[in-house]
């Protein structure tokens, strides 16, 4: 309900952050030939990779755009950092301590990993700006999940630069800053969220509040319903069991709820832990409205409590999340079940 008071997403907006979905699901390939192959028909050249991640220092490549005019006084650079694949990246994950950051509080480890990439090409910028004799690099940074957070810590570093204009695009980013943090990275950093995609309403307050949640939660009155409604499915089809054998059964099992479940079940309370990262920038949310899926520019703090849903871990997938949410949103407005996007390098064939 609350996606009406916010302002919707132009479906030329949903072509634009397919490219971009596209050039993360190229980081997770598992050599950097592959990286290479995919990007021959891309308008990027491929110049650095790193495959293998340690923790805090993400799998990503670096590429420079084909054919850029030697008049013009930008250069543009593409790097994009892959999301959790292996065990060095669950490690990052995991640390959910937030530390001082820019007068606010940034995801520890992901702060780190987002220092390790300015690092690590900072000299190498320089190097192709004298390179190309160009005054200006314009920074494309990519990323999905861990390393959505990971290109958006590095996309601040970077943008604090003079000689940097920044441009962020990250896929069920986690919860990596404060909300002044994140509400001040709106003009350069935009992250997208599908549905009940769970990563990015994932922080150790918003983890202990469902858990306080869930040992509040009566759930004996749905079970009795369940275990009434399949007695008297059982009497009816098998005719084991009479009226009053159902009655019988019903008075036990509410008399162990009494004893031995209910007084387990703690009462409810107000006692919650207030949320303190968000997602960072300008955030997207896709969401299912009931009928197709729609999408508004919502705040980060709308991702301030784990959405329970039986998508919500399948929603965090490039394929069958992102990919997925896009292609139901250029169908219904383009009314045609096949559409299918086409990549650029197809687009330049025609």
């Amino acid at each position: 309900r609350k996606h009406r008071y916010y302002d919707g997403v132009d479906v030329n907006v949903v072509n634009d952050l397919n490219d971009a979905l596209h050039l993360a699901e190229i980081s997770y390939l598992d050599s950097g030939e592959e990286i290479k192959k995919k990007l021959d028909n891309s308008p990027w050249e491929l110049a650095y990779c790193q495959v293998e991640s340690l923790p805090e220092q993400p799998s990503h490549y670096l590429a420079v755009k084909k054919g850029q005019s030697k008049w013009t006084r930008t250069l543009e650079v593409l790097i994009v950092v892959r999301g959790t694949k292996t065990v060095p990246d669950i490690l990052t994950d995991a640390l959910l301590e937030n530390v001082e950051y820019r007068k606010g509080r940034a995801h520890a480890g992901i702060l780190r990993s987002g220092h390790h990439l300015v690092e690590k090409h900072s000299k190498t910028m320089d190097d192709l700006l004298n390179l190309s004799n160009k005054s200006k690099v314009h920074l494309t940074l990519v990323g999905h999940s861990l390393g959505a957070g990971a290109a958006s810590i590095a996309g601040m570093e970077f943008h604090k630069k003079d000689n940097f204009e920044v441009e962020v695009v990250g896929f069920g980013s986690p919860p990596i800053l404060s909300k002044d943090l994140s509400e001040g990275t709106k003009d350069y950093i935009t992250t997208v969220i599908a549905d009940a995609d769970v990563v990015p309403r994932m922080s150790a307050e918003t983890i202990g509040n469902l858990m306080l949640d869930m040992m509040e939660f009566d759930w004996t009155p749905k079970a009795n319903r369940d275990i009434k409604d399949a007695l008297n499915e059982v009497r009816k089809s098998v005719g084991l069991l009479r009226d009053k054998d159902v009655g019988t059964v019903m008075s036990l099992v509410n008399s162990g709820f009494d004893s031995y479940v209910k007084p387990h079940i703690r009462g409810q309370s107000s006692e919650r832990l207030d949320t303190v990262l968000y997602p960072p920038g300008s955030c997207i949310h896709f969401y299912r409205d009931g009928m197709s899926v729609s999408g508004s520019y919502v705040p980060c703090d709308f991702f301030d409590e784990i959405d329970v849903s039986r998508t919500m871990v399948e929603d965090h997938f490039m394929a069958r999340g992102y990919r997925k949410i896009f292609l139901e949103v250029m169908r219904e407005y383009m009314e045609d079940e096949h559409f299918r996007f086409v990549a650029k390098s197809e687009e330049s064939q025609r």
